[in-house]
């Protein structure tokens, strides 16, 4: 059951990642000056629901996490893998609330000051990438 979980959390991270990417190439293409309501609104609702998504399966395996690999191995082993996890959470934790702020500014992007919104949408993005690179370092390290 972890193992499924995991590799359900791993696609969901992939689909969270790349979702938010096109979500921040649509913004910077709207404070460009091209219409891109569209695709702000389709990429404004897959993003957060898949980075939503993501957290729930994160948060389920996170108590195996802790006790299985955490306890049991990386924090003798490899404590930078373990600050670097945290560092993951609170990656993408922030992520999320960028992306939502982003999905929602993005709908008025084409109207109003766009070049914001594409900052929102790029920084979250940018965090989940980081997130998503470090989420496959650790499991690579030990996975659950």
């Amino acid at each position: 059951m972890i193992k499924a979980l995991l590799i359900s959390h791993a696609i969901l991270g992939f689909t969270a990642v790349f979702a938010a990417t096109h979500h921040a190439a649509h913004a910077v293409l709207a404070a460009l000056g091209k219409p891109q309501a569209r695709a702000l609104r389709r990429f404004g609702w897959i993003a957060p629901a898949s980075i939503l998504a993501q957290a729930v399966t994160g948060l389920a395996i996170y108590p195996a996490y802790r006790v299985n690999v955490r306890a049991a191995d990386l924090e003798r082993s490899a404590p930078i893998a373990v600050q670097l996890f945290d560092l993951k959470e609170h990656l993408a934790a922030l992520a999320l609330a960028l992306v939502i702020g982003a999905a929602f500014a993005g709908r008025k992007a084409d109207e109003e000051t766009p070049w914001p919104v594409a900052a929102l949408s790029c920084t979250g993005a940018a965090f989940l990438w980081t997130a998503a690179a470090i989420g496959l370092y650790v499991t690579a390290r030990h996975s659950v």
